[in-house]
């Protein structure tokens, strides 16, 4: 299939990727990348997804961000409240920002590991004590790659706007809105493929309803049923007729 993939998004709609909410979101808030240097590299955009990748690497720096100002506030300005008291209106205050599910704790900042998301989340009265008394400047030596260490559960999070559509043992397919791609990530949290739908040569894309459009396109893919896929693909109003005929083609189907 990876001819397929290659006339996708050889054939997507690039302007409106280009205007899309997460286009939108990166170019406003990329200068936070430059915050710390370990950040720097997701400045180097190559395709698509490395939007999303950069894009929650700033929703975790926003996060932080928050998350120290609210943790200072509290501390400081209820000295003569219980700790248990400010623990529970911290709760109250940052109920709203994305997370992973991790167990029973929330993994707010991603380029941190499990412990350190703890002590932020649930023991935040820790972090005026050594170690993590550095970690609101000089936070250096506490990060972690996230997409190593939290893997496929980091994409299926709050963090990004990827809807998951269905899983195999070793990858789970999602949907994103803005890009009208569908997104397989391998359990390791690194993209398999991405299939672009909806192409420049469609003046008017009936997008309605398209999960269930595209969950029958991704059992074939699963399937590794070549001819339902393409077959789907036309059928299902994913992709032009230009297209299709390119695809057909091409595989000589």
């Amino acid at each position: 299939m990876g001819q397929i993939f290659k006339i996708l998004k050889k054939a997507r709609n690039k302007k409106a990727i280009k205007r899309s909410e997460e286009y939108t979101f990166f170019k406003k808030f990329k200068g936070m990348l430059k915050s710390n240097a370990a950040f720097n590299k997701y400045l180097d955009i190559e395709d698509d997804f490395d939007i999303v990748k950069a894009n929650i690497i700033i929703r975790s720096i926003i996060n932080k961000e928050e998350l120290d100002s609210i943790i200072d506030e509290e501390y400081v300005t209820n000295q003569n409240e219980s700790t248990e008291k400010i623990k529970m209106r911290i709760k109250e205050r940052i109920c709203d920002l994305p997370y992973i599910k991790y167990g029973n704790y929330k993994v707010y900042v991603p380029f941190f590991n499990k412990s350190t998301n703890i002590v932020y989340g649930e023991e935040n009265e820790k972090v005026f004590q050594y170690p993590y008394i550095s970690l609101a400047k000089k936070y250096d030596s506490f990060i972690i790659d996230p997409f190593e260490s939290y893997n496929v559960d980091l994409f299926s999070s709050l963090f990004t706007q990827l809807v998951k559509i269905d899983e195999s043992f070793t990858s789970v397919a999602f949907y994103h809105y803005d890009f009208n791609a569908i997104v397989i990530i391998n359990k390791q949290g690194t993209v398999d493929n991405v299939i672009y739908l909806f192409d420049k040569y469609m003046k008017n894309p009936h997008k309605y309803n398209i999960i269930d459009k595209v969950k029958p396109l991704v059992q074939a893919y699963y399937n590794n049923d070549f001819n339902h896929f393409v077959y789907l693909l036309y059928k299902n109003d994913l992709i032009s007729y230009h297209v299709f005929r390119k695809i057909c083609k091409t595989s000589k189907l």
